[in-house]
């Protein structure tokens, strides 16, 4: 009984994210995804994508841009963009999208100076890595 009740605790622990409004600046600039696992825990690995998201941030509005990098250190990109806010709502930190009259959201679960991790609707886990121009 003990060994399951420290489980769940543990469990709880886990499940709190720990972003701070204070780590969001991270969040700026170019991201690359690794993989993407569903909540039974099957992997997707994206190892030939060569799309990068960049994101820019400014208090808790910002835009999110698909970009295709170049040799030169530059991107090829569209005017195509999606805005987006981030909120706090019980101990999750959560950015809703929005464009042209439709809007989803997705939970930053884990953000340094190089990993993202963005958990969906569906409960899908999306891992990035910081993308180095």
């Amino acid at each position: 009984m003990r060994i399951a009740f420290s489980l769940f605790c543990l469990l709880l622990i886990s499940c709190n994210t720990n972003i701070k409004y204070s780590d969001l600046d991270q969040l700026n600039g170019y991201w690359r995804i690794d993989k993407a696992v569903s909540p039974s825990g099957e992997e997707k690995q994206f190892k030939s994508t060569v799309d990068v998201d960049f994101f820019k941030l400014d208090t808790l509005h910002g835009i999110r841009k698909k970009l295709k990098p170049l040799f030169n250190k530059q991107f090829n990109s569209s005017n195509d963009f999606v805005p987006f806010s981030i909120v706090f709502l019980e101990n999750k930190c959560i950015i809703t999208y929005s464009k042209q009259k439709e809007s989803w959201q997705e939970e930053i679960t884990a953000l340094t100076a190089d990993k993202l991790k963005l958990k969906d609707a569906r409960g899908v886990v999306f891992h990035y890595t910081k993308y180095q121009p």
